[in-house]
This record gives C-alpha cells, structure tokens and sequence, in this order.
C-alpha cells in the first residue's frame, strides 16, 4: 500500500513537470521582451529630452542652436554617444530642428 502512494506521488509530480517548464518560458520569454521595449523607450526618452533641450534654447536666446554641441556646451546636455547616434539638421535659426536618435551598433567605432 505504501509503495502505490509513493509511485503516485512521483507520477502527479512528473506530470506537473511540463506545466513548471512552460510557466518558466513565459517567464523568461516576458522579461526578455520586456528589455527591447524598454531600449525602445529610452530612445523615445532620449529624442524627447534633446528637442525640450533645442526649445529652452529657442525660448531662451530667439533661435534654437546651430549643432547639438550648443546644447552640450551651454545647456548642459549630456550625449550617449556610445549607445546613440545625434542628427540634428537645422533649415533656420526660426524652425525647428529635425533630430533623429539611432542606436548605434557600433559601440564606441562610431564615425
């Protein structure tokens, strides 16, 4: 009788196996996803951050910077040159600057 007992305790908790291994992919399936939308975000962040710099330039002075240096230089905005690439194409000292944030996937070799 004791020897069923066992062989049924071991069969439920190998049967419980596959449902443990499933939740665990989820798991790490949702925290690993969950790093690109977080990277995704910060790039968001960090185009936000560079135009409210470009702005308070503009408010501050009539006309926004010539370069992203400017703003680096007299603003205090620090770059992730590392993990990012900076256009900033300016038309008019009066309009608004294009600023375009790219990973950059050359790390520190970035031209």
């Amino acid at each position: 009788m004791r020897k069923s007992k066992n062989r049924l305790g071991i069969i439920s908790q190998l049967a419980t196996l596959p449902f443990i291994a499933f939740a665990l992919f989820i798991l790490i399936r949702s925290v690993s996803g969950y790093g690109v939308t977080n990277q995704s975000l910060s790039k968001a962040n960090v185009q936000e951050i560079v135009e409210t710099y470009a702005i308070q330039c503009y408010a501050s002075e009539g006309s926004y910077p010539p370069d992203i240096q400017y703003l680096v230089d007299h603003y205090g905005l620090i770059l992730d040159e590392e993990r990012f690439i900076y256009e900033y194409d300016i038309f008019a000292s009066n309009v608004k600057p294009e600023i375009i944030i790219i990973d950059n996937i050359f790390g520190n070799e970035a031209p």
